[in-house]
Order: C-alpha cells, then sequence, then structure tokens
C-alpha cells in the first residue's frame, strides 16, 4: 500500500491571491496594523512562519504566538469568501481526474495532506473545491514550522486513519517547491515535484533533486506511471 502525501497551494489549487486577501483582511482587523509582505518569500511556508514574519514587520509587541492564536479564526472566517469571491480559483490543470483515479485504486493507495496551512484553513481552501472527502487525513502548519515535522504529522495520522504500517519506500510527497521536496527527502520519502506554483520553475525544482518533476498533473496516466499505480 502506497500513501501519497499531497501539499495544497499550488500543487492541488490555484487561489491566485485569495490567501493573501483574507489574510490581510484578518491581519487589519485583528491588530489595525496593514499587512507588510513585499520581498517576504510566501510559497511553500507555513502559515506560523509567515505570521511571525508578518507579526515583527508590523512592529506589533508581545508574544507572536498568542496574536497568532488570535489571528486564526478571523483569518478562518474570511478564507471562504475570499476564494469564492475569485472567478480565478480553480484546481491545477488534471486534478480532479487524478484524484478520481486514485480513489478508484483506493486497495493500492491512501491519500493525506501535507501542506503549511493550518487544518481549518487548509479543509476551507479543498472543500470549496469538493476535494475534501479525498483527504481523510493530513499533517498541517498549525504546531511546526519546519515541513518534515508535518509530513511525520500526516503519515503517523494516515497510519492511525488507515489502521496500515507504511514502508517509507512506498510513501510519496507531491509539492510545488523544494520546500515540499526536502521535507520528503528528510523522512526518507520519496518526492514528485510539480512545476505549477509559479513560484519556482521546472528547473528550481530538478536543483532540489526529487524522484520525479512534472510539468503539471494533467497527464493522468503519466502520473499513475510515475507513482507505478497505473
Amino acid at each position: 500500500m502506497k500513501l501519497l502525501i499531497f501539499d495544497i497551494d499550488g500543487t492541488l489549487t490555484h487561489l491566485d491571491g485569495s490567501t493573501h486577501r483574507a489574510f490581510a483582511r484578518a491581519f487589519k482587523e485583528s491588530f489595525d496594523r496593514e499587512l507588510i509582505t513585499e520581498g517576504l518569500k510566501l510559497h511553500g511556508r507555513t502559515d506560523p512562519i509567515i505570521f511571525k514574519e508578518c507579526h515583527a514587520r508590523a512592529g506589533l509587541n508581545g508574544d507572536w504566538l498568542e496574536a497568532y492564536e488570535k489571528f486564526k479564526p478571523v483569518y478562518i472566517h474570511y478564507l471562504p469568501e475570499a476564494i469564492s469571491q475569485n472567478p480565478r480559483a480553480r484546481t491545477k490543470p488534471g486534478v480532479p481526474e487524478l484524484l478520481a483515479a486514485l480513489h478508484d485504486r483506493r486497495d493500492r493507495c491512501a491519500l493525506a495532506l501535507g501542506t503549511g496551512n493550518g487544518e481549518a484553513g487548509a479543509r476551507a481552501k479543498i472543500s470549496f473545491f469538493n476535494l475534501d472527502d479525498y483527504f481523510p487525513v493530513g499533517g498541517f502548519g498549525d504546531t511546526h514550522e519546519e515541513r518534515y515535522l508535518i509530513m511525520q504529522d500526516a503519515m503517523r495520522e494516515a497510519e492511525q486513519y488507515y489502521q496500515t504500517e507504511f514502508d517509507l519506500q512506498s510513501v510519496w510527497i507531491i509539492g510545488d517547491t523544494p520546500f515540499d521536496i526536502e521535507g520528503g527527502q528528510a523522512i526518507g520519502a520519496k518526492t514528485l515535484a510539480v512545476a505549477t506554483g509559479g513560484a519556482y520553475s521546472y528547473d528550481d525544482l530538478i536543483a532540489a533533486q526529487p524522484n520525479v518533476v512534472m510539468h503539471d498533473l494533467s497527464d493522468t496516466t503519466a502520473v499513475l506511471r510515475a507513482l507505478d499505480l497505473e
């Protein structure tokens, strides 16, 4: 049995600024400060790391973790609205078809999320596109700043849910940034990089040395072949 751990932003979904708009609105409402992200590389970072940097840039006093706990429910409140009002929000090419094909092979593979989003934000994003049922468990950015810890959480939760002990050589991390690849490599899993996020090119991803690199997930047969699930 294989375990496939998917990133969300840039891998499964294209939200075209929806996350940033909800983040900025919640930050302003929570702290009466503008969100300052100029020069800050956001893609592939976990929510806590992004918030920690924004908290410092805004000159806020006090413990950033306490501030983050105040901020999170406001952000989650505004996120679905930001997505629904964005006509360019969509799934990435081939994602619905691939997930349906993997579901048809559920006797051979299990699915989980591995994302820097907090769990509530992750669920809000994938449920908008009716993908939630494919991912009963996952590892999330609520409590970890490091990707490899998120991947470990995803694997542990999947083993409990599916009642299966997964061999690391049968675990795949699928994402669009070097952070996803590094997180997978750190736990000894295989990695499939997909150049659909926009922040990192195909060549950038090759440089991170994943097991497989693809331009996108539109060719379901090719993806299944790469995962040995054809």
